[in-house]
C-alpha cells in the first residue's frame, strides 16, 4: 500500500487543475499559403539584405566559437559590425512584414516570416561548417596558445568538436535575434494585437539549438545526461506519470506500443532529412516515449509547463497560500506523493543516474569539460573502477593532469554517496524538472520541425524568379510589391489557314510577304492586344494564342474581352479577303477558340523567355481546328455556302450507331467557338438576353443570348453567342442529337449580318 493511499486527502483533479496553469500557444497554421514550385512547400525569400546580414552573423558567431574552443578562426567581419547590420536587417523586415500581415488580416504571415528566419540561421550554421569540414573552406587562422598545431591537427579538433560548435554558435545567434524579438514584442503587440504569434518557447528552444541529439555534452547542459537514450526515457515517463495519473488526461498516461529497431527504420522520411536532420531524430524520440495524439495532436496540459511539476512534488517554488496548498494536509500528501515517484524511479534503475546526472552537469566545466560524458557517469555510479577509468581517458589524449582530474572525480562519487536526504531530494528535483523540460522541449521541437518542413527556403536566382512569376513566392523583402499573381484567365487561340499558299502567290506577283502580314496583321493584332488587356503567349506566321488574366479580385469581364478580341480578329482577317479579292489572291480562313480556366497558369522559364502552361490552352487548339468531312459540311444547313461559322458533328461511318464509336468533328471558318466553361463564365459577367432561334428564325433546338460589355477603352460593344447542338451523321443526313436535349456548343456570332438580326429582333425591329 503507498502513502498517498494512506494519506486521508487528496485533491480532486478539479480542485488541483485550477491551480496547475495549463501554457497557452497560439497554434501555427501556414495551410492558407499556395504550395511552390516542388508542389508540396512554400516558397519563401527572405530578401537580399537579411540573407547577407544572417551569413555575416553566423561567420562571425562560428569563428568567435572556434577561437574560444581553441581550434582556429577565419578572419572575417567584426563582430559588432555584423550584429548591428543583422539588426538593422531583420529590424526592417521583421516591422514590414508585421504592417502588411496586419493589413492583408493574416498573423500567419509573420508565423511564417518568424520560422523562416530561425531556419535560415540554422541551414546556414550547417552549411559553413559542412564546407569547413569538407575542405570547401579554410576556418582557420593563428590563435594565441595553438600556433603550433598544424592545419591537419586543427581540423582534427575542428571534426571533433563540430557538434559543440554549432550548439554555441546557434545558441548566441539565436540569442540575438530573442534579444530583438523581445525589445520589439510591444512594439509588434501594438500592431498585431499579440506580442508572440509563434511561441517564444517554441523559437528559440535548445533542441533546435542542439541541431542533432547525439552529443552528450551538449545534451548534459541542458537536461539529465541518462535521458538522452530514449528508451531510458520512456521508462522515465512511466516512473513518474503513474502516481500522476488522476489529474492527467489520458493521452498523457498511456504509453505508445514499443518500437523495435525495425520499425524505427520503417518512419516515414523528413522531406526535410538533408537540411534539419534533427526533425527525424526528435519524432524517432518522440513515437517511443508519447502517443502520438498528444505530440501531433498539440494536446496540452499542465505538465507541458515543467514548474508545475516542480510545485506539485514539494520543490522550491511552492504555492504562495492560494489553492489546495492551503490545506493543512497538503504538505503530508505532497511527501507521500513524492517518495511514491522516487520509489517507481528506484525501481526503474533510473534514480541513482538521475542523481548523478545531475551532478555531471555541476562539474563538467570544472573538468575542463573534457572527456566522454557517458563514461564520466559509469565512474560516477559504480559501474566502472578508478583503474578502468584512467585506462579509458589515456586513450582519449585529451586531459593534461589526469591526476587531478581523476581526483575531482573522485570527490564528486564520494560525494553522491554520502549525499544528504535533503540534498539528494534537491537534486531529484533538479531532475525531474529537467525531464519536465525536455518532455516539453521534444514536442516544441518537432512542431517547430513540422512547420519548417512546410516551406522551403530560395537561394538560387532562377528558382527565385520563376517562383514570383508564378505568384508563388512569399517575399520578405522590405518594400516588395507582390507581382500580380492571374488567377482565373481565358485563353484564345487563333488558327490562320491558308497562309502557305497565300505567300506563294505574293511572291510571284512580287509582293513582299513579311511586309505584308507585318503592316496588315501583326501590327492590327498588337493594337487590339492592348484594348483589350491580353498578352501574348505564342506567336508564329499561321497561329497565335492570347491570353487575358484577371488579376484583381476575380470579377473581371475575362470571357467578354476575350470574346470581343476574337470578333475583332475575325474582321481584321474579314478585311484582308476583302483587299486579296480585288488583287487576285487567295483568301485567308481564321478558326478562334475561346477556352477559360479558373486556376491560374503556370510558367516555365527558358534562356529568359517565359512559357505558359495551362490546360486551356489544348482546349482553345481544339475548338479553333476544322477537320470536318466535306461531304458533311454540303449537309450542315447553309450547305456548300457557309462561310462564316461554327459545328460540331459526330461523325459515324455506318446507319448502325453501334457498330463504331463516333468521332466529334469540327467546322470553323471563320467562327468563334467557346468551351463551356468559358459560357458558363460569360453568363456570370453579363446580363444576356435569351432568344429561341425556331421560334423566329434559325433552327429548332437553337437559342442566341445577347449583352453588352466596355472593352478597356470605354467603348460599348454587342456579344452574341448562339447555343446549339451537337449534329449527328451516320453518312446518309444529319440531325441534331436530341434535338436541344443532347451535346451543346457555343459560337460567338461572328457574322454582322446574323448579329444585326438578332439585335434587331430583341428591340422589336422584324
Amino acid at each position: 500500500m503507498s502513502l498517498l493511499e494512506i494519506t486521508n486527502w487528496r485533491p480532486s483533479p478539479r480542485f488541483l487543475l485550477e491551480h496547475l496553469k495549463v501554457p497557452r500557444r497560439k497554434p501555427i497554421k501556414l495551410e492558407g499559403f499556395p504550395r511552390g514550385l516542388d508542389g508540396a512547400r512554400v516558397d519563401i525569400w527572405l530578401g537580399e539584405a537579411l540573407e547577407d546580414a544572417i551569413v555575416d552573423l553566423v561567420g562571425v558567431s562560428l569563428a568567435k566559437r572556434m577561437r574560444t574552443l581553441q581550434i582556429g578562426g577565419a578572419n572575417v567581419l567584426d563582430s559588432g559590425e555584423a550584429a548591428s547590420r543583422f539588426q538593422q536587417a531583420y529590424g526592417t523586415a521583421a516591422m514590414a512584414t508585421a504592417q502588411r500581415a496586419r493589413r492583408l488580416v493574416r498573423r500567419d504571415l509573420f508565423q511564417l516570416f518568424h520560422l523562416a528566419v530561425v531556419k535560415r540561421i540554422l541551414l546556414e550554421l550547417d552549411r559553413q561548417i559542412t564546407a569547413w569540414s569538407e575542405g570547401e573552406e579554410d576556418p582557420f587562422s593563428t590563435v594565441v596558445g595553438i600556433d603550433a598545431l598544424s592545419r591537419a591537427e586543427r581540423m582534427h579538433q575542428f571534426r571533433r568538436c563540430r557538434s559543440r560548435l554549432r550548439y554555441l554558435a546557434a545558441r548566441d545567434v539565436l540569442a540575438i535575434l530573442h534579444s530583438l524579438d523581445r525589445v520589439a514584442r510591444k512594439r509588434r503587440k501594438s500592431i498585431l494585437a499579440l506580442s508572440w504569434p509563434v511561441a517564444e518557447e517554441l523559437l528559440f528552444n535548445p533542441l533546435l539549438q542542439l541541431g542533432e541529439l547525439g552529443c552528450e555534452e551538449n545534451f548534459l547542459e541542458l537536461y539529465p545526461l541518462v535521458l538522452l537514450d530514449a528508451d531510458r526515457l520512456r521508462e522515465m515517463e512511466r516512473a513518474v506519470l503513474e502516481p500522476l495519473r488522476e489529474w492527467l488526461p489520458s493521452h498523457c498516461v498511456d504509453l505508445p506500443p514499443p518500437l523495435d529497431a525495425t520499425a524505427l527504420k520503417s518512419l516515414p522520411l523528413r522531406r526535410d532529412m538533408g537540411e534539419l536532420a534533427g526533425y527525424a531524430q526528435v519524432e524517432a524520440c518522440l513515437r517511443r516515449v508519447l502517443l502520438e495524439e498528444e505530440f501531433r495532436g498539440g494536446r496540452l496540459c499542465w505538465l507541458d509547463k515543467p514548474v508545475n511539476l516542480v510545485r506539485l512534488l514539494g520543490g522550491d517554488r511552492k504555492g504562495k497560500g492560494v489553492g489546495p496548498w492551503r490545506h493543512s494536509r497538503w504538505p503530508a500528501f505532497q511527501q507521500a506523493l513524492f517518495e511514491e515517484v522516487e520509489r517507481n524511479l528506484d525501481q526503474e534503475a533510473l534514480l541513482e543516474p538521475l542523481l548523478a546526472s545531475i551532478r555531471l552537469r555541476k562539474i563538467y566545466p570544472n573538468l575542463g569539460r573534457r572527456g566522454s560524458p557517458s563514461l564520466i557517469l559509469d565512474y560516477l555510479l559504480g559501474r566502472r573502477s578508478r583503474q578502468e577509468l584512467a585506462v579509458a581517458l589515456e586513450k582519449l589524449e585529451e586531459i593534461p593532469n589526469l591526476a587531478a582530474y581523476q581526483a575531482l572525480l573522485s570527490d564528486a562519487r564520494k560525494e553522491l554517496r554520502q549525499a544528504s536526504p535533503s540534498r539528494r531530494r534537491r537534486w531529484l528535483l533538479q531532475a525531474l524538472e529537467g525531464y519536465a523540460e525536455l518532455r516539453r522541449d521534444l514536442k516544441l521541437a518537432w512542431e517547430a520541425y513540422h512547420a519548417m518542413n512546410d516551406f522551403r527556403l530560395l537561394e538560387a536566382e532562377e528558382e527565385i524568379r520563376l517562383s514570383r512569376t508564378n505568384g508563388l513566392l512569399q517575399d520578405f523583402t522590405p518594400g516588395a510589391v507582390a507581382e500580380g499573381r492571374s488567377g482565373a484567365h481565358v485563353i484564345v487561340k487563333a488558327d490562320l489557314r491558308g497562309s502557305t499558299r497565300l505567300i506563294a502567290d505574293m511572291e510571284r506577283v512580287g509582293i513582299n510577304p513579311a511586309t505584308y502580314f507585318t503592316q496588315n496583321l501583326f501590327e492590327p493584332l498588337n493594337t487590339l492586344i492592348k484594348v483589350f488587356s491580353a498578352e501574348k503567349v505564342f506567336l508564329e506566321g499561321d497561329a497565335a494564342i492570347l491570353m487575358i488574366a484577371d488579376k484583381d479580385d476575380g470579377d473581371g469581364l475575362l470571357v467578354a474581352r476575350a470574346c470581343g478580341l476574337a470578333q475583332e480578329l475575325i474582321t481584321l482577317v474579314a478585311g484582308r479577303n476583302r483587299e486579296n479579292r480585288v488583287q487576285g489572291l487567295p483568301e485567308l480562313e481564321l478558326g478562334v477558340g475561346v477556352a477559360f480556366e479558373e486556376k491560374a497558369p503556370t510558367y516555365l522559364f527558358d534562356e529568359g523567355r517565359r512559357i505558359t502552361i495551362s490546360p486551356a490552352i489544348h482546349r482553345a487548339d481544339r475548338l479553333s481546328s476544322s477537320d470536318l468531312p466535306p461531304a458533311c459540311v454540303k449537309l450542315l444547313p447553309g450547305g456548300e455556302s457557309v462561310e462564316w461559322g461554327v459545328a460540331e458533328v459526330l461523325v459515324r461511318e455506318t446507319a448502325n450507331p453501334v457498330s463504331e464509336r463516333a468521332q466529334l468533328r469540327r467546322y470553323n471558318v471563320n467562327g468563334i467557338e467557346l468551351d463551356e466553361a468559358a459560357f458558363t463564365r460569360l453568363r456570370q459577367e453579363m446580363a444576356l438576353k435569351v432568344v429561341e432561334g425556331g421560334s423566329a428564325f434559325g433552327i429548332e433546338g437553337e437559342r442566341y443570348h445577347l449583352g453588352r460589355f466596355p472593352d478597356d477603352l470605354g467603348k460599348s460593344r454587342w456579344l452574341v453567342v448562339r447555343e446549339a447542338p451537337v449534329w449527328s451523321w451516320d453518312g446518309r443526313e444529319p440531325m441534331a442529337t436530341d434535338w436541344g436535349k443532347g451535346a451543346r456548343f457555343y459560337e460567338v456570332v461572328a457574322s454582322p449580318e446574323l448579329a444585326r438580326k438578332i439585335r434587331h429582333l430583341l428591340a422589336g425591329k422584324r
